[in-house]
């Protein structure tokens, strides 16, 4: 028999504060198909200024960018120079602080595919040859990196290991001492979760001083959560993990998407997708970052049934927490975004933040947050471009609002499938 504990909590706010609203700019298109337009990732540099790197796959294959120069984005460059060959669909992945620049990628231009970096020290105006990540080793293939910056603006770079015949994934880890001129030799991350890293799924990366958070997807037995596994070392080992879904979400292929977190004063806040309910959604989940304990899971949104979503990014400064996705709620394809200002629990606002005027697909969503700004691109895939739009942060008139709302608080979901984490779950709330 099931124990079932419900808590009901009737609440009624009367409140009068300054709230913000995302005051949308207009739209730049960034890049059109002669220029490519693969999954457009951006960042901000010293002066808040965006920069924007994209992959180009038609022929020759190359990684491109531009900048915001004051008054427009200058024309794109190569950032890759000719036989780089970068290739893979989940590439490339850009860490930025102040004017140091990492971009890495999967290469195709060595005998097994490898992981690459390249580096800019002047806000990505120029960039290095490219270095080379991943180990020389006949033996494996690699791909699928991500990067992250630590404290002392060094790269730490995360990938996928595998067999030639592409078995025994490991989640690796690989740190530079110099900046990006060398590293010093890969850690499996992924050794002490169960069963395996799910293969085609990338991790990421979240550095807090010296501790390093490896978020990926796991596979054990068909069952493929998103797990957390933590360095306290700085990246020479990693000692500890965590399962971070509530919910088992078993499917028997892979569903290649990443988890994806920041920082966020004691917790971790991460985002991902799951489908354990049998819908696909994405949640959002903020844990202890010293114990891995989980404090709390909630979708990002209840759409309508039948909604994917997927390709969770976050960015934040402090309380100030931007989430972004794209689902097809309304039939195509598009990117929403949600926000708080005041920790994850405040999390409201949904909208679209693409361009209506245009119709068809749109992909692919990426945000950065800086100096009260939000700069936001995605994928136009109906017009074979990459666009981009900025969303200044506005005081509105002072709000008085009466809300009564109540709460049904669970240990188990609707189908009576065990809450692995919380204590609690919230499945409902009338307003």
């Amino acid at each position: 028999m099931k124990k079932i504990f419900i808590t009901l909590l009737l609440q009624t706010i009367i409140t009068c504060s300054f709230s913000q609203q995302l005051n949308f700019g207009n739209y730049h298109t960034i890049s059109t198909g002669a220029d490519g337009y693969g999954r457009a990732r951006i960042v901000t540099v010293s002066n808040g200024d965006p920069l924007i790197v994209w992959r180009k796959d038609s022929s020759p294959k190359m990684l491109k960018a531009t900048r915001w120069s004051g008054s427009n984005f200058v024309s794109s460059y190569d950032i890759t120079n000719a036989g780089v060959n970068p290739n893979s669909w989940d590439g490339p992945e850009v860490a930025a602080k102040g004017d140091t620049v990492y971009v890495v990628f999967t290469s195709l231009a060595t005998t097994q595919t490898s992981i690459m970096l390249i580096k800019s020290f002047d806000g990505g105006l120029t960039f290095s040859d490219t270095i080379r990540v991943s180990k020389n080793d006949p033996l494996h293939k690699y791909r699928m990196g991500n990067i992250a910056i630590d404290k002392s603006g060094n790269p730490v770079v995360s990938y996928m290991q595998y067999l030639l015949n592409w078995m025994e994934p490991k989640q690796m880890v690989n740190k530079s001492n110099d900046f990006g001129s060398s590293f010093v030799g890969a850690v499996e991350a992924s050794h002490l979760s169960p069963g395996e890293p799910c293969d085609c799924c990338k991790s990421s990366i979240v550095i807090d001083n010296d501790n390093i958070y490896l978020l990926y997807r796991n596979n054990d037995n068909n069952v493929r959560n998103s797990f957390v596994a933590k360095s306290s070392n700085g990246g020479l080992s990693f000692d500890t993990y965590s399962d971070l879904d509530d919910f088992n979400w078993i499917i028997n292929s892979c569903p290649a998407t990443t988890p994806k977190g920041v920082i966020n004063n004691d917790s971790l806040t991460i985002v991902r997708k799951s489908g354990a309910t049998g819908n696909n959604e994405v949640v959002i989940s903020s844990i202890d970052k010293n114990s891995l304990s989980s404090a709390q899971c909630f979708n990002i949104d209840y759409p309508p049934p039948g909604t994917i979503q997927n390709y969770p990014e976050i960015d934040n400064k402090g309380d100030s927490l931007f989430v972004v996705w794209q689902d097809n709620r309304n039939g195509l394809t598009d990117c929403f975004i949600k926000y708080s200002l005041n920790g994850v629990n405040n999390l409201a606002d949904l909208s679209s933040f693409t361009d209506s005027s245009v119709t068809g697909p749109k992909l692919n969503p990426h945000v950065a947050y800086s100096n009260n700004k939000l700069h936001l691109v995605y994928t136009d895939y109906s017009a074979y471009s990459i666009k981009y739009v900025k969303a200044n942060l506005a005081n509105t008139t002072f709000i008085n609002e009466n809300k009564s709302s109540q709460k049904k608080y669970f240990n188990f979901d609707l189908l009576g499938r065990k809450n692995l984490n919380s204590n609690y779950k919230i499945i409902l709330e009338n307003k």
